[in-house]
């Protein structure tokens, strides 16, 4: 006989307002997590009755006297699906009277998590609109995409309306973190002087491009800016990211976007690949409005730290790359220098419509 499985029982108390309790889930590759609130119980794939719907559903299992549409959740966040539904594990979500079931790989049990390990997700990772993905757990090293239940089903299923689609979001979690590599300087005097020497500092670099450049190009950023260069971070994918987010990685226990650097300005391609360098940088506008502000390119090598003032001229020519994006573009170190607008990369929601690759 097909069993129910309860997951909690009724009048569970809510977790206090320094943890939420979480449930994880797989499917692919990938690890989600949902908060337990909504989760009513799970079910074995046995359960399901197999039956394509055309609002994307896979079939339905019975929950007491009503039927449950079932979707796959690779299917609702457009990854490739299997062609019959296979193993798996069925989450029934309920909420606002409501039940629909997502089928998974496998669920784990509910466990706390401190309300400091849940973060905003990073505007640039181009969720704010589905807001599937309102925010990212990163716990003990490990990145989790926080899942929306109700923004990867049809509106008609859930009942969630575009304006309300934040409307569940608990005001604990809702709020921007400040940047633990950055503190406000409370200075020694060597501190104060080793402050006033990186202003004087920049960090160059180039790119490992996929394909053969013209011309030798470098980029620079701010000695400021430039936080540390690491050689491999855990890294998980955003579904529907723009081209330029390779992924989203952990670094020092805060969530940062890895960005492909070539591609953001027009150039040939520099992801990240295994071996290569990642550097860390900030946003020195994201900071000053108490935001995270800390975006990884990905794909760097030959870093040089040089004092300024440097020898350089404006470049003479054009440039075939949108150069808008860049804060300068000077002929220096036997090359064409790349001052990047890392500013911008945060300013991409704003400006996505006039954006052009």
């Amino acid at each position: 006989m097909k069993q129910q499985s309860p997951v909690r029982a009724a009048g569970s108390p809510a977790a206090p307002a320094s943890s939420r309790k979480l449930v994880r889930c797989s499917a692919g590759a990938a690890t989600y997590c949902i908060d337990n609130e909504w989760l009513d119980s799970i079910h074995v794939i046995e359960n399901l009755y197999p039956r394509k719907g055309g609002d994307g559903s896979i079939g339905w299992i019975r929950r007491f006297d009503e039927k449950v549409p079932v979707y796959r959740l690779t299917d609702q966040l457009d990854k490739p699906a299997r062609p019959v539904p296979g193993p798996g594990v069925i989450m029934v979500i309920e909420k606002n009277q409501r039940a629909w079931a997502l089928l998974v790989d496998k669920v784990s049990a509910a466990s706390e998590v401190p309300a400091e390990r849940v973060f905003n997700m990073p505007a640039v990772m181009g969720d704010s609109i589905a807001a599937r993905f309102p925010w990212v757990v990163v716990d003990s090293g490990e990145l989790m995409l926080y899942l929306a239940p109700d923004h990867v089903v049809p509106a008609e299923v859930s009942g969630f309306m575009p304006e309300r689609r934040r409307a569940h979001v608990p005001a604990t979690i809702a709020r921007p973190h400040a940047v633990p590599a950055a503190p406000a300087p409370k200075t020694s005097a060597p501190a104060a002087q080793a402050a006033r020497s990186s202003a004087r500092q920049i960090v160059t670099f180039s790119l490992a491009h996929e394909s053969r450049l013209a011309y030798p190009i470098r980029f620079a950023v701010s000695a400021g800016q430039a936080l540390e260069i690491i050689g491999e971070l855990p890294m998980i994918q955003v579904p529907d990211s723009p081209p330029f987010v390779q992924s989203l990685a952990s670094w020092r226990s805060l969530p940062v976007p890895v960005m492909d650097l070539g591609l953001w300005l027009g150039l040939p391609p520099a992801p990240y690949r295994p071996g290569s360098r990642i550097l860390v940088c900030r946003s020195t506008q994201a900071v000053a409005k108490g935001e995270n502000g800390l975006i990884a390119i990905a794909g760097v090598e030959d870093i040089r730290k040089l004092d300024l003032p440097i020898p350089c001229t404006p470049w003479p020519d054009g440039v075939t790359w949108n150069a808008s994006l860049a804060l300068g573009v000077y002929l220096a170190e036997r090359g064409m220098l790349v001052v990047p607008d890392i500013d911008a990369v945060f300013r991409f929601q704003q400006t996505s419509g006039s954006y052009t690759m």
